[in-house]
């Protein structure tokens, strides 16, 4: 039997103006679709939408192909996805931790904390990173912060507070405070 609904994520991103969110949900709504999830974000002067939307399989093509002729400006892409209500997420998450590093910008920051997460087979959960006026002196800071998680069965070598040590002393070394600590069982999205 065919199902009756289907889910996908839509991903649209461009240049910010006025309306996007409406008109991507206007076509999601007249081709009889349901927004569940979402994620929506401005960065420098782009947009970018995120949603997971349930809808007809008749209608997905369709769907696609209106998204990427009348949402002006904007390049959006479609993918299959699961029901998250039908199905267990596997692998389960063993370990989650909040980081959040603050101090002075370096060239390659995120690229070395991500690195020391993705050595000890840490994925990131979010991330969020900005710039911001330090109160003194006029420099800029720089913020990261988000959740990281491995997933279960933990490698029996796996220590969080190693972790959190590799990234206090790469902090010193980049004159940044880093912070890690285990949030295991709160909710991954926070």
């Amino acid at each position: 039997s065919t199902p009756t609904k289907k889910f996908i994520v839509i991903n649209t991103v461009g240049l910010d103006r006025p309306g996007i969110v409406s008109d991507v949900t206007r076509i999601v709504t007249d081709k009889g679709g349901n927004v569940g999830e979402s994620r929506a974000q401005l960065l420098g002067g782009h947009f970018s939408l995120m949603m997971l939307v349930e809808i007809a399989p008749a209608e997905m093509d369709d769907l696609h192909n209106k998204l990427q002729n009348e949402v002006q400006g904007m390049l959006t892409t479609c993918f299959d996805t699961i029901d998250p209500k039908a199905v267990e997420i596997t692998p389960k998450i063993g370990f989650a931790g909040a980081f959040k590093l603050s101090g002075a910008d370096n060239p390659g920051i995120v690229h070395k904390l991500t690195s020391v997460l993705a050595r000890h087979s840490l994925t990131i959960g979010n991330m969020k990173t900005s710039h911001e006026e330090a109160p003194f002196g006029g420099t800029e800071l720089f913020t990261m912060e988000g959740r990281a998680v491995a997933h279960e069965p933990l490698a029996s070598q796996f220590d969080w507070t190693k972790i959190k040590a590799e990234l206090q002393e790469m902090g010193e070394s980049m004159n940044c405070d880093i912070e890690f600590k285990d949030v295991t069982g709160d909710a991954i999205r926070k």
